[in-house]
């Protein structure tokens, strides 16, 4: 049978035949499945017979990725599963013994994925966790008593980018978020009368103007037009293509903008019930509206565009698309199960932690919380203000806390702080999927609130609505503490080889005294063309240093800036600086004229501490080496900085490495769990146990 191909269940049953399978056991799965069906009287008003089900065509979807087993395994499976048989049962072809997990658990990393960016990422994983149990729990591992993980979903779509490729991809991701919010700042309507209210830009506003955007700012219902300020008068709001009773989910493709008047008049239907069966009637308190009649709501619906923007953007208005077209929606029930079914990269670094406790009598419980349960914690616990100490940027000139895609650009912190959140609701909430599953309901029955209250972190607040508790105080307060610390590393690749040189060749005018002049000419967007006349240092110059010369570029009197420097050899008396070119000949070079020992090297990323001195004092990230014309200085910031500001408190620009060295400077062998800046943490041996 082909993928993506039609075939009726006689078609499918014949091949079967031919294939040498029984029949027995699939008419009785047929007969089962009738009776299923026709026992749902929501789903089918009409009883249908057994021959109906098999000529009725039906397309098998194409398979995507890769398959969880062999082929061979996969038919015995469906063996299994045609005589009654569950294949994950103890006797099944698929039952995972515990000699075989623990064999699977031993395998390199290697062995077990082909991504070299997810074997990394496990790497730096399996070293992490034995730096926190080393230095957390005294190296007792028997102390470690719960791990809590979250796996970012753009790990493997972010493989094999280069870094350009990936801040193109993360910048086309957001582009969508920024147009959005330039057309809200841009609508004068707008921002009269959020300034009449004293009020400004939320997140709320922009999640519903990108709704309303995918839509062309048109109500798919009238096919009238409306304006951003309609958002918050609330003369428009979202609404449910599916009602949310139906369908839980609040995401931006299982929603449209309508007016308030037809959402309420809409009421617990599809979008295509309600057209099919209100077309043509005017809107109660809008007389001069009426809903559009179904070929046009089609035709409109099919017009909408969903080809433009990340690819994100691109499935959620398909996605969008397909549930405007829905004339009804076949019920989901939601299980425990669709919460603690976790990705293969979760398996992977689950598997990665459970290495380190091989052989112990009593290995710590692995919990990987789903997203849609730490989002409401994150929520409810509102712990984001926590970043202040370490990172007073983050509250903005009114006092309140910035939003989290600000913060980004602050600190690296919230990391840290997603990571507090994590370990934090998997100790409180229970490693139960009907437990999760009730957490992200939005609609509670009594019995379902007398279930969560017993987990005594939820309540009734003052306004009688039933919601998690707020964090403890005492907690927030060690969360701030804890951040105060700043500890954050920076991976450094070990490997010398490789050259980051500008795209853009210079022309070479002139060399003298070890300078060369250089002129490039830049085309504008409009088409103009600009000269840029710059003068650089010879070796940091690739096809005029003494190594280069040739090819292409001496052909043409061009040459390649280096905008990096590999780092700085600290010799004696002085330091050298070691270029982004043939950096390993350099190295060899340092090492021969240092008695044939390789000399400290200081490189971007490393973590340093200067102990006395007044302006510097303290532990600092270096962010790179240069030239100056006082001698080499560095531009150097407080580990969790994010981009280098001048003027700015934990910032500092061209800072002489003279004066650093004077003040007792110290490169730091920081293991993965950082180094603490100001340092408010008890000894290790004093701590409790870690979850």
């Amino acid at each position: 049978m082909r993928r993506g191909k039609s075939i009726s269940l006689a078609q499918l049953k014949k091949q079967l035949a031919e294939l040498g399978e029984g029949t027995t056991a699939f008419d009785a799965e047929v007969t089962k499945l009738l009776d299923s069906t026709n026992s749902r009287s929501r789903r089918k008003s009409v009883q249908i017979s057994c021959e109906d089900l098999l000529n009725k065509p039906i397309a098998v979807r194409k398979l995507g990725q890769r398959a969880a087993f062999a082929r061979d395994l996969l038919r015995k499976a469906f063996t299994e599963v045609m005589t009654g048989k569950h294949p994950k049962e103890p006797g099944g072809c698929l039952f995972i013994t515990e000699e075989m997990r623990q064999t699977q658990t031993k395998r390199e990393i290697a062995q077990q994925t082909n991504n070299h960016l997810v074997r990394h990422r496990l790497l730096i994983l399996e070293r992490l966790f034995a730096d926190i149990i080393k230095e957390y729990a005294a190296g007792e591992k028997t102390r470690i008593t719960r791990v809590t993980i979250e796996v970012n979903r753009d790990l493997r779509e972010m493989s094999g980018m280069t870094a350009k490729q990936k801040a193109q991809d993360l910048g086309l991701r957001i582009a969508n978020h920024h147009h959005v919010v330039e057309k809200l700042e841009e609508d004068d309507s707008l921002m009269k009368v959020l300034e009449k209210r004293q009020a400004k830009i939320t997140a709320g506003l922009i999640r519903k103007a990108r709704v309303a955007d995918d839509l062309n700012w048109i109500c798919p219902y009238t096919g009238q037009r409306f304006e951003p300020v309609d958002l918050v008068t609330k003369r428009v709001d979202k609404d449910h293509i599916v009602p949310r009773s139906d369908r839980a989910s609040d995401s931006l493709d299982s929603l449209v903008m309508t007016f308030s008047a037809i959402n309420r008049w809409k009421g617990k239907r599809t979008a295509w019930q309600f057209i099919e069966q209100e077309q043509g009637k005017p809107v109660p308190d809008l007389p001069n509206l009426s809903i559009m009649t179904l070929p046009r709501y089609k035709d409109l619906v099919e017009s909408l565009e969903t080809f433009r923007g990340h690819e994100d953007d691109k499935r959620r208005k398909k996605r969008r698309k397909e549930l405007m077209l829905l004339p009804t929606y076949e019920e989901k029930e939601f299980t425990p199960r669709d919460l603690t079914t976790t990705s293969q990269l979760v398996r992977l670094g689950a598997m990665a932690l459970k290495k380190a406790f091989l052989g112990h009598h009593r290995p710590p419980m692995v919990v990987s919380l789903p997203g849609s349960v730490t989002g409401a914690v994150r929520k409810a616990w509102k712990v984001v203000g926590c970043l202040s100490l370490a990172a007073p940027q983050v509250i903005d000139e009114n006092g309140e806390v910035k939003t989290k895609k600000d913060i980004r650009d602050v600190t690296h912190l919230h990391h840290a702080l997603d990571a507090c959140v994590l370990g934090l609701a998997s100790h409180f909430i229970p490693n139960n999927g009907r437990v999760w599953e009730l957490i992200v309901k939005r609609k509670l029955t009594s019995p379902e609130q007398e279930e969560l209250k017993a987990l005594r972190i939820f309540n009734k607040d003052t306004e009688g609505r039933f919601q998690m508790r707020d964090l403890d105080d005492r907690l927030k307060e060690q969360i701030r503490q804890r951040l105060a610390e700043r500890r954050v590393v920076q991976h450094i690749p070990s490997r010398t080889d490789g050259l980051r040189v500008e795209q853009n060749t210079w022309r070479v005018m002139d060399v003298k005294e070890g300078e060369a002049t250089l002129r490039q000419r830049m085309r504008q967007p409009d088409g103009t063309r600009i000269l840029k006349e710059a003068t650089e240092k010879v070796g940091k110059l690739i096809g005029l240093a003494p190594a280069g010369g040739r090819g292409k570029l001496l052909v043409n009197k061009g040459a390649l800036v280096i905008p990096d420097n590999f780092g700085v050899a600290l010799t004696k008396p002085e330091p050298v600086m070691i270029p982004f070119h043939k950096v390993w000949l350099r190295l060899v070079e340092l090492k021969a004229a240092n008695a044939g020992k390789l000399p400290p090297v200081l490189r971007n990323g490393q973590i340093i501490r200067v102990p006395g001195g007044k302006n510097f004092k303290g532990v600092w990230r270096v962010f790179s080496a240069k030239n100056n014309a006082t001698g080499i200085a560095l531009d150097i910031g407080s580990p969790d900085v994010v981009r280098l500001k001048n003027k700015t408190d934990g910032h500092r620009i061209n800072v002489r490495l003279a004066t650093l060295i004077k003040d007792g400077m110290e490169v730091l062998r920081t293991p993965l769990t950082g180094v603490a800046s100001c340092p408010t943490t008890s000894s290790a041996s004093t701590r409790p146990n870690v979850h």
